[in-house]
């Protein structure tokens, strides 16, 4: 089972020479000295911030907790912090819905996540509408890959994540216009979940800088 340990942050202006450099020749090769895995580096092209997304998996809850409570991950966080700010930090582990091996990494595609927390008293009745009703409805749209179902343990923004992936950030606009996909997250929202948002992001090969900077 993968636990995903989930960075978000927003790069200090001026600071991009230094950051494009920090991560690549300290964070990510520091990162997997310690034993855990890159497997996503995130835009936030469309939704709430902060816009740079880093996500690692480790194999279970006790790894990645000696990981958080190392001395060398103290003192390399310290060192991000003086080139970024927004810094927020989550962990994930998998919901049960979705059934797979392990997270991989995935370079050149699209997510449309969602974010909620479930009403009080409905998590039973929540349970049962993912499974009879919308994740088969989501697994019926060929253009889209029901990627994960995530339960926040720790920080973050919601108690749950819904991720979803695309090949063609086209077909991200095509999801929004299926009159199923409406009717369901129309349910969703109304019957079973709060504080409803949801944010479109593309991958990078690296935690890469916003496209402003590119060019």
């Amino acid at each position: 089972m993968s636990i995903l340990f989930v960075q978000n942050w927003d790069i200090i202006h001026g600071k991009e020479n230094e950051y494009k450099a920090f991560i690549n020749d300290r964070y990510l090769p520091e990162i997997a000295e310690l034993g855990l895995i890159a497997v996503g580096g995130y835009y936030v092209e469309v939704g709430f911030g902060p816009r740079i997304i880093g996500v690692f998996s480790a194999e279970s809850h006790e790894i990645l907790s000696s990981f958080i409570a190392s001395k060398r991950f103290k003192d390399l966080l310290v060192d991000l912090k003086s080139i970024i700010y927004n810094y927020k930090a989550s962990v994930l582990e998998p919901t049960g819905a979705i059934k797979r091996r392990g997270y991989t990494i995935q370079k050149g595609v699209w997510k449309f996540n969602q974010y909620y927390d479930i009403r009080p008293g409905m998590k039973k009745e929540y349970a049962e509408f993912v499974l009879n009703e919308h994740l088969p409805t989501m697994q019926k749209i060929d253009y889209v890959e029901v990627t994960g179902g995530w339960n926040v343990v720790l920080g973050g923004f919601s108690e749950i994540i819904a991720e979803f992936t695309f090949k063609d950030p086209v077909d991200i606009g095509r999801l929004l216009l299926n009159e199923d996909f409406r009717r369901i997250t129309l349910k969703l929202k109304n019957e079973f979940v709060l504080n409803y948002m949801s944010r479109i992001l593309r991958t990078t090969e690296r935690f890469d800088e916003p496209r402003w900077f590119r060019l």
